[in-house]
């Protein structure tokens, strides 16, 4: 069924669950707590399952058939650990992130399968999507941040609120109070917020915010022709709002992952890194950081001390929870505890509810035990050989008479995005989000929509045709 012209109404699924992957406020609590994301990944699932048995077709493209391979081997990991939960509340626990692990799994191996056919047009408007939806949440946070800090008005009441009472966390997250004191004491105080947009947390905000950033410079700076060529301001506007955004959250582990990201790509460009766009870019946020830093000088000096000590109870409490993983596997090494069971675990040592454990190779160990831990190595070295595969087809391009720059700028982009948010889960845990899996799903699904195998052909051709010197 096709909706507008060249999009069927499943392209437009999936394009709408890419646009709200990150927004998690929009939640209601209906038999647990469900996202608007979930919603529309069950549609897409029930429309894919639909459209392929009215077409009689069950065929899968290679990646979608190799990562229907690792949801399996995770699912009979997931079973295993099930095997040894002892208590209802655990039980209870490990239901719930299975049915929410499976829904975003076999979305995954759904989505690569549709893009694989529909190509690289589709792959383009999901990915645009995906940036959109952040942006979006971005902008929103800044208005959301001003308005609070200025008026004392909470947007997300007002907006958000109504229509999606499931929120955990609303409002700009208020991070403490900073002083400037005289001679006679305390001269004023001024609330700090920390940016959270439809996140739920600034930190959730700040290391998913890294692969639509990074991707964005690696077009500005590496297409030389075509859509974003001739777009590289609008594509550096809405890259200036997503580390403006980021700088806000605040968040250590987003800002170190985006910065691992950035010395990746000047590796790669080099020279070529700092081009107009990124230039005015910088001087502009730049200025901007120093009228900022000079009005508020004293309350600044004490927000960047606070948030680069590593003695502050919240990185103790990170480091705390790797100090729990030898424990754990000493009881359950093979399997963990069960997935999402780590907060019972950690209530059952500290009594304190409600903490999960704030880093993906955490969970992964505790929770998954050491078999667990070896899929997911072993699916995200797999996921790493696809990027190689796509760094390789964008050299492949380069060398040959008509290329354009983007292959190249978004295999790097995708890459240096991808460790980015490696590196963002050390301390802290986006990887088991909605966000992550369409990452996965842009990586996974780019070499068949770009032709990846079409383009090394034709390289190698090319280099069988050259005379012999």
């Amino acid at each position: 069924m096709r909706l507008v012209r060249g999009l069927s109404l499943l392209d437009v699924m999936l394009v709408l669950v890419a646009l709200t992957a990150t927004w998690q406020k929009m939640s209601w609590e209906a038999v647990g707590r469900i996202t608007l994301v979930d919603i529309l990944q069950l549609f897409f699932l029930g429309l894919f399952l639909l459209d392929r048995v009215m077409r009689k077709d069950g065929r899968l493209s290679p990646a979608a058939i190799v990562t229907l391979g690792f949801v399996l081997l995770m699912f009979s990991v997931h079973l295993a650990g099930f095997l040894g939960l002892e208590t209802a509340q655990a039980v209870d626990q490990w239901t719930k992130g299975v049915i929410k692990w499976g829904i975003f799994a076999l979305f995954l191996v759904c989505a690569i399968a549709h893009i694989a056919r529909r190509g690289e047009r589709l792959w383009w408007r999901v990915g645009g999507a995906f940036v959109l939806g952040i942006v979006i949440s971005a902008a929103y946070g800044l208005l959301q941040t001003a308005v609070r800090s200025v008026t004392g008005i909470e947007l997300d009441a007002i907006l958000i609120k109504p229509f999606f009472p499931g929120a955990r966390a609303l409002g700009a997250n208020l991070y403490g109070v900073v002083s400037t004191y005289d001679q006679y004491g305390v001269t004023s105080q001024a609330n700090v917020y920390r940016l959270t947009g439809f996140s739920e947390d600034p930190n959730h905000l700040g290391v998913m915010a890294a692969v639509p950033l990074l991707v964005l410079t690696a077009l500005i700076i590496g297409a030389r022709s075509g859509f974003a060529a001739r777009h590289r301001t609008p594509l550096a506007c809405l890259a200036g709002i997503l580390l403006v955004a980021t700088l806000l959250t605040q968040s250590r582990s987003g800002l170190l992952g985006i910065g691992v990201g950035v010395v990746m790509l000047l590796c790669w460009y080099r020279k070529r890194f700092f081009n107009r766009q990124v230039v005015v870019a910088l001087v502009i946020l730049g200025a901007a950081g120093l009228v900022l830093a000079s009005a508020k000088t004293a309350q600044l000096e004490q927000l960047v001390a606070s948030r680069t000590s590593t003695s502050d109870r919240s990185s103790q409490a990170h480091v705390e929870f790797y100090s729990l993983v030898m424990p754990v596997l000493e009881s359950s090494p093979l399997f963990g505890i069960g997935i999402n069971n780590f907060a019972v675990y950690y209530e059952f040592q500290t009594g304190r509810a409600d903490f999960g454990p704030h880093s993906f190779y955490v969970a992964t160990l505790t929770e998954l035990g050491i078999v667990g831990a070896l899929v997911w190595l072993l699916f995200l070295v797999w996921v790493g050989s696809r990027l190689r595969g796509l760094l390789r087809a964008g050299r492949a391009r380069s060398s040959l008479g008509d290329d354009d720059g983007v292959l190249s700028a978004v295999a790097r982009g995708l890459t240096a995005g991808f460790v980015a948010t490696l590196v963002g889960n050390i301390f802290y845990l986006t990887m088991i989000f909605s966000a992550f899996y369409v990452i996965l799903l842009l990586i996974l699904a780019a070499p068949a929509a770009f032709g990846i195998e079409r383009i090394l052909a034709r390289r190698q051709a090319t280099v069988r045709a050259r005379p012999a010197t």
